[in-house]
């Protein structure tokens, strides 16, 4: 037989071949991730919005576009920020091609590979929420400084005018300038604290070009009423991480096939099931640390609320009320409304935490470790107080 006979009669048996394993592989390609998938959403689901429809993961045959197109259009929201994550981390994509057929639906939902998978995906999803989180409170912390800048700024202004007029000292004006100054360096701290936040954003999301022109919602979602009731939320870290589950269940398992029966082997149980015990340990602690601090968190926001605001802005009114009637001067007015800024401030980055505190706790309900209660930098909410005192004087 020829050449071109034998790869003839070859030919349709080789492609019967190919076609067979293209069949194998099209069900982990094309549908393999559902399971993990809905690992991933069961374990945000705290953080999602109800009802928007479930979580997709980027796979060899979704790509995703679409999806994240329709998610950047308008102001992103938090739940937007872990679909969009999700869907488009480069840093995500790699792992699940690392793990491969480990993470689809072939193997079952205690396959290790596909453990790991479900608790890095879970971890990007809280990261995304946390960066979104810190870029909203960063940019409205920018425009709460830009408003302190253009107080200072009139006041200066009021002030030079005294000045030149003999109706105020020189003393009074370099005052004024140095609140100027501060509040000008304030600002300029802010906005790189707003910028600094938003990139970081971006990196968490994996965008890049046309997509970071994306628009960001302009405030953070509401305090809650109360805070939620987490009093079993120990035991449900406990049953939730699957780490601990695992040991202790090798732990049994090794105990079940062989008791020990020499001082080695007993010295090895003993450290074995010490291990455990420790990580339990750890698991419980960061539950009460996340409850302790969700809950003081909430406390803090609600003072600022419901207490701070409202007598803040009965001050502006009454202060605006008696320069009115010609009763006090517009110094007076104007530094109030440096310190109504600041309470503003303060309120902001007190309702910023207690959403950090809350992803705190969504990762401990999850069964990952939180990452911490991590705060903006603290040049972001500095405003020129001082000088606003040293105003109020006049």
């Amino acid at each position: 037989m020829t050449g071109a006979r034998l790869l003839k009669a070859v030919r349709p048996w080789f492609l019967i071949l190919l076609l067979g394993y293209a069949h194998a592989d099209a069900a982990p390609l094309d549908g393999g991730v559902q399971g993990l998938q809905s690992d991933v959403q069961r374990r945000l689901s705290g953080l999602l919005a109800p009802g928007a429809g479930a979580l997709r993961l980027a796979s060899p045959t979704y790509n995703g576009s679409e999806d994240l197109a329709r998610l950047l259009q308008g102001p992103l929201q938090g739940a937007d920020a872990i679909r969009i994550a999700l869907l488009n981390s480069p840093d995500l994509q790699m792992l699940l091609g690392a793990e491969g057929r480990g993470i689809t639906d072939l193997q079952g939902g205690s396959f290790p590979a596909r453990l790991r998978a479900s608790d890095e995906a879970t971890l990007l999803g809280l990261r995304a929420f946390r960066a979104w989180v810190s870029a909203v409170s960063a940019e409205r912390s920018a425009a709460l400084l830009r408003e302190a800048r253009a107080t200072a700024d009139t006041a200066d202004e009021l002030t030079r005018r005294m000045v030149r007029a003999g109706n105020a000292s020189r003393l009074t004006q370099a005052q004024s300038q140095a609140t100027l100054s501060e509040t000008t360096m304030a600002l300029a701290r802010g906005e790189q604290a707003a910028f600094a936040a938003r990139e970081h954003l971006i990196r968490v999301l994996g965008l890049w070009g046309n997509q970071t022109g994306f628009t960001l919602t302009t405030a953070l979602p509401a305090l809650p009423a109360s805070p939620p009731d987490r009093a079993d939320l120990e035991a449900g870290a406990v049953a939730a991480r699957s780490s601990l589950q695992a040991g202790r269940l090798n732990w049994q398992q090794k105990l079940a096939e062989a008791v020990p029966s020499n001082v080695d082997e007993r010295w090895d149980a003993l450290g074995d099931a010490a291990r455990i015990r420790a990580e339990a340990i750890q698991v419980r602690s960061e539950a009460r640390a996340a409850a302790f601090g969700l809950h003081t968190r909430w406390d803090m926001a609600h003072h600022l609320q419901t207490e701070v605001l409202p007598l803040r802005q009965f001050i502006h009114e009454e202060l605006t009320l008696r320069y009115n009637g010609m009763l006090t001067s517009v110094f007076e007015v104007l530094a109030d409304s440096r310190m109504r800024t600041q309470a503003e401030q303060d309120a902001l980055e007190a309702l910023r935490d207690y959403w950090l505190a809350f992803a705190d706790v969504q990762a401990v309900l999850a069964g990952v470790a939180p990452e911490g209660n991590a705060t903006a930098p603290a040049a972001a909410s500095a405003t020129a107080r001082p000088g606003a005192n040293k105003q109020a004087a006049h």
